[in-house]
């Protein structure tokens, strides 16, 4: 998913860390500000919180860099919201307007965030969720997604370099971030060769390439084996429409995975807005040409160093690309309603 308004600021965070060096290099120390365990069955990849001490499950989103709660859930928790006319949300579906909420108390693991607004947008939660943590929280740090483990851990290391931050001692593949927001994961892939730029996205449960990437890379619709899929949908509320098709090579980094079976939709055609001066609408957004979605986080330890602005990735097991979503994961406990 991607968000684009007025960032929610988190502060400082509150953790407590520890240390570890690494055994290579003594100097280099890990310092883990915080841990988080993900809950990675079903399509999303999401985490336990709490709003004014009631129990919400939020999706760890990379593509929002704003934290914020789904319309459908507002009555639930007990809150009120108000508007907020000139904040629009765009992503796959088009763009939605939002709201803010006040929030008494904010909890996630060990940290308390008092007297907190939150954005409002979506039309209804997806799943058991009830909103989305994103990557203004992540990226104040450097983050480590371990979904194999089933971890999420932040870190602030210190007199590190290179690949002394990749402390598990596994086989990796790295490559620089590009591009100058600091609350998007962007990187350079290869798709049969041609260069894409792709965003790490951990809120699109399945990776996808955008129609006219695919098409750079030599697949469209007509192509042989391609096969269409079910609609894709978003915070907006219009549908998208994909299929299926196998590239022959998808490279990341130093990571070359063959006959990659993937998902290829014309993600972001309904995210256009209306340029200042003009009554034509344009494209509302520098667009990424591929999503790398969950499924890849689901088969790689993956560590993004905001210092060094580098992604290193060590494959873990399992498919890398994923065709098919997978089942949705078993309802979780919904908070009281309110006044209960």
């Amino acid at each position: 998913m991607r968000g684009w308004a007025s960032a929610v600021g988190f502060g400082a965070l509150l953790l407590v860390g520890s240390g570890l060096a690494t055994p290579a290099r003594a100097a280099c120390r890990m310092v883990k500000i915080g841990e988080l365990p993900v809950q990675v069955d079903g399509p999303h990849l999401t985490v336990e919180a709490q709003i004014n001490g009631r129990p919400v499950r939020l999706i760890v989103d990379t593509g929002s860099f704003a934290t914020l709660l789904f319309r459908g859930s507002i009555q639930q928790l007990g809150l009120t919201t108000k508007p907020l006319d000139s904040v629009r949300f765009y992503g796959v579906g088009g763009d939605a307007g939002a709201q803010m909420t006040h929030v008494n108390a904010f909890t996630l693991s060990n940290l308390v965030i008092q007297n907190l607004n939150l954005l409002v947008a979506g039309r209804s939660k997806l799943g058991g969720a009830q909103g989305i943590l994103g990557a203004g929280f992540l990226l104040q740090a450097d983050v480590e997604f371990d979904l194999p483990e089933g971890r999420l851990r932040l870190f602030k290391p210190e007199g590190c370099t290179g690949d002394q931050v990749v402390y598990w001692g596994k086989a990796y593949s790295a490559t620089p971030m590009i591009g100058d927001n600091t609350q998007q994961i962007d990187v350079t892939v290869l798709l049969n060769g041609a260069p894409l730029r792709a965003e790490m996205d951990t809120g699109s449960d399945l990776s996808v390439v955008t129609t006219a990437a695919a098409a750079k890379a030599g697949l469209t619709p007509t192509s042989p084996g391609v096969k269409t899929a079910e609609q894709a949908h978003g915070l907006g509320a219009q549908s998208v429409q994909n299929y299926v098709g196998v590239f022959p090579t998808f490279t990341f980094g130093d990571e070359t995975i063959k006959n990659a079976r993937l998902r290829v939709a014309d993600l972001f055609h309904a995210d256009t807005d209306v340029r200042a001066g003009s009554r034509i609408k344009g494209q509302a957004f520098e667009e990424p040409q591929m999503l790398l979605g969950a499924d890849f986080f689901r088969s790689h330890r993956v560590y993004v160093s905001r210092g060094q602005k580098k992604v290193y990735v060590s494959y873990m097991g399992g498919p890398v690309f994923q065709a098919r979503r997978p089942p949705p994961a078993v309802p979780v406990t919904q908070p009281p309603p309110a006044g209960k």
